[in-house]
Parts: C-alpha cells; sequence; structure tokens
C-alpha cells in the first residue's frame, strides 16, 4: 500500500501542482485560482442543499422522506459513471508517461491501484459536495440517530468505488473496440457519445408521471433492482442494519482490490491493445497543397481537437444534449409539455427560457479554455512562428465559434419551429446563444493565457483538472446567471428587451476582450 500512495501522491503532484505552495513560484496566483476552485465547491455543495431541502420538503409531504438519501446516492453514482467513462483513456490506460511509470519496480496491479486512486481522489470532491450537504439536510428533517452521521459519512469513502469500476470496463471496452479503426478518436468518441446518451436514455425511461411520492418510491425501487449494494447502502444508514452496512463496505472494497489485480495482470496487454494503430499499404504520392496561416491554424486547432477524445466530450457533449433536446420539443406538444411538468402554461415559460437555457449550455463549452494549456512544451512553436499573434489567437477563437456557432443555430431552428415560437422570440432565441458563443471564446483564451498549465503528463489533466478548465467552464453560470437572475426577481419585466439588452451586453464584453487579446496577446504568449 506504501507504494501505491507513493504513485498516487506523485499523480496527484502532477495534476494539481498549482496547489503546491512551496516549490511553485507565482505563490499569489496559485492562492487566488485556489480560493476561486474552493468557492466552486462551496457554491455546488450549496447549490446541493438547496435541491436537497427542496426534495426533502415535497418528499417529507408524502410521508416518504427516506427516499431522500437514496435518491441522492443514486444520482451521484449516475455522475460519478456518466464523468469517469471518458475519463479512463488517459488516466488509466494510455496515459502520456506510461513507460516511465511501468519501467519503476513495482508490480503492474500496483499502478493500476494508483490510477485508480487518482480516480477516486478526483472523483470524492463531487461526492462531498453533493451528498454531505443532503446529509445535513435529511437529518435535520428526519432527526435521525446521532449514528446516522458516523455511518454515512464513513460510507461517502465507498460510495464512488463500484461507479468507478464499472465505468472503467465501459471505457475499457469502447477503447479497445475503437483501437482497431484507421479513425480510432473519431470511433472512440461516437462509442463514448453513443454509450452516454443510452444511459440517459435508460434513466428517463425509468421515470413516471405519477405524484413525487410514487415516483420516490420507484426510484428507490429501480435502484435497489438494478444496484443491488444501493439497497445494503440504504438499510445501513436508514435502518442501521449493521449486517447490510458491513456487506456495502466490504463488497465494495473487495471489489477494488479484485479489479486491481484482474487488470494489473492484463495491464500491459491492454495499454497494448488501446494504442494499436490501423496501418495500410495503400499509399499515394499527391501534391502537396499550401494554405494561408490563419486557415493552417484553424485547421491546426481542429485535428487537435478531435484527436482527443476526453477534450471533445468535455466540451461538446453539452451541444449535443441541447440538439437532442430540441429535437424532443418537435414531438411534445404544449399541452404535453404542461401535463408532464404539472405546471399551467409551462409551455409560455420554457418559450421564454430557452434562449437561456442554450446560452448556459454553449457558455459551457470552453474550447479555447483549454487550448493554450494543450500547446503543453511545443508552445515554442508558436512563440517562435513568423505569424503574428492576432492571427494565432484569432485562429484558436474562429475554431471554437466553427464548433458552437452551426450547432446553436440548428438548434435554435428546432425549438424555434417546436414552441412554435413568434419572429422576435426567435430571432432572440438564435442571437443570445450565439453571442454567448462568442463570449466564451474570447473569455476562456483570456482565462487560459492567464492560468496556462503548459507542463501535463495525460490531457485529461489539462481538459477536466486545471483551473482554466474549471473557470473558463464555470464563469457561464455567472455571465448566464445574471439575466436570469433578473427574470425572476425583477416582476413584470420585458423579456424581450431583458434578452435584446444581453445580447448588446455580452457583445460589447466580447470586444473588450477581444481588443485586449489584440493589444496584450503578444506580452501573454511571449511570457509561456
Amino acid at each position: 500500500m506504501k507504494q501505491v500512495w507513493t504513485l498516487t501522491r506523485m499523480q496527484l503532484g502532477s495534476a494539481f501542482e498549482f496547489l503546491n505552495m512551496k516549490r511553485n513560484k507565482n505563490r499569489k496566483k496559485n492562492i487566488s485560482v485556489t480560493t476561486i476552485l474552493v468557492l466552486g465547491f462551496l457554491m455546488f455543495a450549496f447549490l446541493s442543499g438547496t435541491y436537497s431541502f427542496m426534495m426533502g420538503t415535497a418528499l417529507k409531504s408524502f410521508g416518504e422522506l427516506d427516499v431522500l438519501p437514496g435518491l441522492f446516492m443514486a444520482v451521484t453514482c449516475l455522475m460519478i459513471l456518466f464523468t469517469s467513462i471518458y475519463k479512463v483513456k488517459g488516466v488509466l490506460f494510455g496515459f502520456k508517461d506510461y513507460d516511465i511509470v511501468m519501467s519503476l519496480p513495482v508490480k503492474s496491479w500496483v499502478v493500476v491501484a494508483s490510477r485508480l486512486m487518482l480516480l477516486y481522489l478526483i472523483n470524492m470532491v463531487f461526492v462531498l459536495a453533493f451528498l454531505v450537504p443532503n446529509f445535513i439536510i435529511y437529518g435535520i428533517m428526519a432527526k435521525p440517530s446521532p449514528v446516522f452521521y458516523i455511518i454515512s459519512m464513513v460510507s461517502l469513502l465507498f460510495v464512488p468505488i463500484i461507479p468507478i469500476i464499472i465505468a472503467s470496463i465501459l471505457g475499457v471496452i469502447l477503447a479497445v473496440i475503437s483501437a482497431g479503426f484507421k479513425h480510432s478518436n473519431v470511433i472512440h468518441t461516437v462509442l463514448m457519445f453513443a454509450s452516454i446518451l443510452l444511459i440517459f436514455v435508460i434513466s428517463f425511461q425509468m421515470q413516471s408521471e405519477n405524484q413525487i411520492a410514487e415516483l420516490g418510491t420507484l426510484i428507490r425501487d429501480k435502484m435497489v433492482e438494478i444496484y443491488p449494494l444501493a439497497g445494503w447502502y440504504l438499510k445501513g444508514i436508514i435502518e442501521y442494519d449493521i449486517l447490510s452496512y458491513a456487506a456495502f463496505l466490504g463488497v465494495s472494497f473487495l471489489a477494488l482490490i479484485v479489479f486491481s489485480i484482474v487488470v494489473g495482470r492484463y495491464f500491459k496487454w491492454m495499454n497494448t491493445a488501446m494504442s494499436a494503430k490501423k496501418t495500410t499499404s495503400k499509399y499515394h504520392v499527391k501534391d502537396m497543397k499550401s494554405n494561408g496561416q490563419l486557415k493552417a491554424l484553424i485547421q491546426k486547432e481542429a485535428k487537435r481537437y478531435f484527436s482527443c477524445t476526453i477534450y471533445v466530450f468535455n466540451t461538446a457533449f453539452g451541444l449535443v444534449l441541447m440538439v437532442f433536446g430540441a429535437i424532443a420539443l418537435l414531438f411534445f406538444k404544449s399541452e404535453q409539455i404542461e401535463q408532464m411538468l404539472e405546471i399551467p402554461a409551462a409551455a409560455g415559460m420554457l418559450k421564454e427560457l430557452v434562449p437561456y437555457m442554450m446560452s448556459l449550455m454553449v457558455g459551457m463549452v470552453a474550447i479555447t479554455a483549454s487550448s493554450i494549456s494543450l500547446e503543453g512544451k511545443n508552445i515554442w512553436i508558436l512563440k517562435s512562428a513568423p505569424v503574428a499573434t492576432k492571427t494565432i489567437l484569432g485562429a484558436k477563437i474562429i475554431f471554437s465559434l466553427l464548433v458552437t456557432v452551426p450547432v446553436t443555430f440548428f438548434t435554435a431552428l428546432l425549438a424555434g419551429f417546436g414552441l412554435k415560437m413568434g419572429v422576435w422570440h426567435l430571432l432572440l432565441t438564435i442571437t443570445l446563444p450565439i453571442a454567448y458563443c462568442y463570449l466564451t471564446a474570447v473569455l476562456g483564451l483570456v482565462i487560459n493565457l492567464k492560468l496556462p498549465m503548459l507542463e501535463w503528463k495525460n490531457e485529461t489533466v489539462v481538459v477536466k483538472q486545471s483551473a482554466a478548465s474549471m473557470i473558463g467552464t464555470l464563469s457561464c453560470f455567472v455571465t448566464v446567471g445574471i439575466p436570469i437572475a433578473l427574470l425572476f426577481m425583477v416582476s413584470g419585466i420585458n423579456v424581450l428587451a431583458l434578452g435584446y439588452a444581453t445580447v448588446v451586453v455580452v457583445l460589447l464584453v466580447s470586444g473588450l476582450l477581444q481588443g485586449y487579446l489584440n493589444n496584450k496577446g503578444g506580452k501573454l504568449i511571449a511570457r509561456l
């Protein structure tokens, strides 16, 4: 276990280098980044507590309050499964320093266990932020025995284990299947999207249109049926069944040990299988084509983007869900939407909220927030290239717009047709999210230039754990949250006037940030 912890600590130091205040020279910047991330954690915990209170109040009125811990445990496991399945390739397998790590005098299962521990610790942050507020709210409402707090907090350490193992198995299967194809990264990305969407579809099919009490019971029964360990978990923390609680802890820990040993035995073979490349003997000499500087840089950005599965998945999944949501609107009439949500005039409210919901989704597509960091040690090529800084940064912004704007425009048309929007509502649904596409691209680039991460061993660290990517993704909750708050807090506000005023403000801020990049971009890149 000492070797496992040593390797894990080394990987944590690489993944979260900015937390090492003593060794890093830019201490003030690291403190600022850490403060922002802590505030983000607290904000997420506050949202979890608020949602727990709302759900708990509704469930308590129907006498189903005991469903609350199980419901949040199920959601947590699903979220861990979603967010871990695409981290497998790059964290557990196919990591950049594979040759160096495997040359160390340690057994393969130790390497596997340390990699699993890295995934575990990353997911524990989410588990703590999501479940601890839930336990507190449940404790206030149900007033359980003090034993509840002890056993529930201990159980937190074991909740992520099985979902991580399942995600690892699925990730390995997807990676091995796609490795044999010529365009393996494209195939892997498509399979990843398909598997996650399939899980979403299955999850939605489990829902019922009955009252919330019946829905809570249904969720609990389905969860126990699909995931038996959830039944042991609930009996342990709600009914204080010691045998069930011990079974939950023991099976989770034993599964981790068995998985590490089994995967450790075939670890080298799996890495070889996933790194296999499709080759062909058909090669024809063709004329070499030349492009202008801007077009060549945009093509470079496209190749870099689509060659990294986790980069595409982390930034484009919101766009995919946005499109599927708009397609769903085509098949539901206004009466059906109001019946499902059990809210009168829900279709009209949805028509007003769609532009902001789309803006929130495109705001989370922070492609440029990682584009500088992903240059890594090759950043010297851009710095020494005879190309204007304005052109280099412009290519990154344009590529981000090429990804987001067409999808946003198509989605807006689908949503407008599905909700039978008028001309002005449809125009707002198109212009507002597109304005946020531009803001997200420019703001993400500014953030990444201010908080670069050029020394990394795998791309997952940059895309998922770097300060720039986290802040770039979370910033949309502020930029989009302000007009949404005004929409709900100011009574009698003109929805269209607020929307078009937001478009103007967003474009003005984007223009100021663009001007800042044009003037200071050269100095920011030079100091990297």
